[in-house]
């Protein structure tokens, strides 16, 4: 594990730097997820081509420190991960993000696009409004999330894993280390996203990929939602469309070999 220590937040951010041959790989995890949680299953996999991975833990979440004057906004997150990849003198990266960590990269590729060559997107936010969970969180004020409904979501989760919810299980470990003040502001960020986020997205004339899950994909009685657009407006603006069989929004956790299959053509 490394440290960057980032002056303007008095805080530490710290990254997994597992490094080889080949292209730099940057993973940025979902909502207050660590990375390696989210992430080494696939940089580790054995199908995947050799390369340089840094997996990061966003400030408020991992390992990373938990800054009381850090913002906790998608932008803010984005400039965290560009004072790494300066730090490391690493230009035109592939960047891949899942779920909170696709919306940071997509604003990553925006505001440093020296840093990103291809941009890969598991179902991150593109329009404001949230999923299901940011939205039950923003509809809190951050006190009463903080000092009152995070702990009890927090002891309901460890109450339903203990009785064998594999969800519960999931989360109440992934999110034994979050910062509440950070995942709040997190979500509250995701919901309130730049409305002009999409189009900038679709302007990007950089190789993007857009990775759904089947079961998440638009059409049916699946409807579009702010992480998972209509795939033929993405298709038409160059936006090369993934789709992980058997797997919802979690993706790499319900179908890891299915996912790394969609990632591989994506980087290729």
């Amino acid at each position: 594990m490394k440290s960057l220590y980032l002056p303007q937040w008095k805080a530490f951010i710290r990254y997994y730097d597992i490094s080889a041959e080949g292209n730099v790989v940057v993973y940025l995890p979902a909502l207050s997820f660590p990375a390696i949680a989210n992430f080494l299953p696939v940089a580790t996999h054995p199908k995947m081509p050799r390369h340089r991975a840094l997996l990061i833990d966003n400030l408020g979440s991992g390992f990373s420190d938990h800054a009381g004057s850090f913002n906790y906004t998608m932008e803010e997150h984005a400039k965290t991960v560009a004072a790494i990849l300066d730090h490391e003198n690493i230009k035109a990266a592939m960047v891949v993000g899942h779920s909170m960590g696709g919306t940071i990269a997509i604003l990553l590729a925006l505001s440093r696009p020296d840093l990103v060559a291809k941009l890969v997107v598991g179902e991150g936010n593109i329009t404001p409004g949230g999923g299901a969970g940011t939205r039950r969180i923003a509809a809190y004020s951050k006190e009463e999330y903080v000092g009152e409904v995070f702990p009890r979501t927090r002891a309901g989760l460890i109450e339903s894993a203990v009785a064998g919810d594999e969800m519960a299980t999931r989360l109440s470990g992934l999110w034994a280390t979050v910062y509440p003040d950070g995942l709040y502001g997190n979500a509250k960020s995701l919901v309130e996203l730049d409305p002009l986020l999409k189009n900038r997205f679709l302007n990007l004339t950089i190789p993007r990929t857009f990775i759904y899950g089947e079961n998440s994909l638009p059409g049916g009685t699946v409807e579009v939602s702010p992480d998972a657009p209509d795939p033929g407006e993405l298709k038409a603006h160059g936006v090369e469309v993934g789709v992980v069989p058997k797997a919802g929004h979690s993706q790499m956790f319900e179908n890891l070999d299915g996912f790394v299959d969609v990632l591989i053509k994506a980087l290729t």
